[in-house]
């Protein structure tokens, strides 16, 4: 089975959308500092919030249908919130990571859900592996040993602690590749974008409460966060995701999952650009081993199933 061919449209539209998500840790932890921030849990919620209602205008403008049919309801409503329930997961997870470690390891530990997917595939759908999938997951898992090593190390970058921001990173891993398994199962009948849609107000609807109640400030008092929190949910959720979505769709499958990888690396400079983050030996060591991993892991799988 041959893939398609190669859009240079689409993939200038992939790589934005990874730089516009290489972003979202940066916005999250921006929010988080200065006069009138929010907790990290809020900034979760904001960001599937603005991100939900972002996309909803866009629906609107398109006048697409975005109230499901009754028909759909039958025997099939969990797409409307199966997605969502892990998507809050996912941001309930990875944000918290942001008080206890790096933005550049947490991202490059939540980016190994792509090797959670294949082992499930593996495991419960008896997809075959590669030895070279088999092989590249294992530098992979070492590389993240090591970004973990790199905890115990380097200087902390926040006043929590890292070992543990490192398996909340991993847990998001876990709850992003739940949410890819449930989109690549009910995408046979729903639109991306429409099942973005309301999984992130789904999410919303689940980190409202966890972010309302939490002792941190839930509204925002000042513009320059505010700006970081519109930034977060319209240019890395919104915005990010769509045009993923839109790269995804013009490119072959195995390209599109390996050009997502700039997307942690992108974070982990902005880390230290903006953030004032410094990357250590150690965790430039386990990141480049990571990325290294999941870039030939993804290959070994796509090569299984071409001629």
């Amino acid at each position: 089975m041959h893939e398609s061919p190669i859009s240079i449209r689409h993939l200038v539209g992939l790589i934005a959308g990874a730089l516009c998500i290489a972003f979202a840790p940066i916005f999250a932890v921006l929010a988080r500092q200065g006069d009138g921030a929010v907790g990290m849990w809020d900034s979760a919620f904001w960001r599937v919030c603005l991100g939900a209602v972002a996309l909803g205008i866009l629906f609107g403008v398109q006048r697409k249908r975005v109230i499901p049919k009754r028909s759909e309801f039958s025997g099939g409503y969990m797409w409307l919130w199966l997605p969502g329930l892990v998507f809050a997961g996912d941001f309930w997870a990875w944000h918290w990571s942001f008080e206890h470690t790096s933005v550049a390891n947490s991202t490059l530990l939540a980016n190994t859900a792509i090797l959670w997917v294949t082992l499930f595939a593996w495991f419960v759908w008896k997809e075959k592996l590669t030895r070279l999938f088999v092989t590249s997951a294992g530098a992979a898992f070492a590389g993240m040993a090591m970004l973990m090593l790199s905890s115990t190390t380097r200087e902390p970058s926040t006043a929590g602690n890292p070992i543990f921001g490192d398996f909340l990173a991993l847990l998001t891993a876990l709850f992003y590749a739940s949410y890819q398994l449930c989109m690549k199962r009910f995408r046979r009948d729903h639109s991306a974008p429409l099942l973005m849609l309301w999984a992130s107000a789904v999410a919303a609807l689940i980190l409202f409460p966890l972010a309302w109640f939490h002792s941190d400030p839930f509204w925002p008092s000042d513009g320059k966060i505010w700006g970081a929190l519109i930034g977060l949910g319209v240019l890395s959720h919104a915005c990010g995701q769509g045009l993923i979505a839109y790269g995804f769709g013009g490119l072959p499958a195995s390209l599109a999952t390996v050009t997502l990888l700039i997307q942690p690396v992108a974070t982990a400079f902005l880390g230290v650009w903006i953030l004032d983050q410094p990357l250590v030996p150690m965790q430039v060591l386990g990141a480049a081993v990571v990325i290294g991993g999941l870039f030939f892991a993804i290959r070994g799988q796509a090569n299984r199933s071409n001629p």
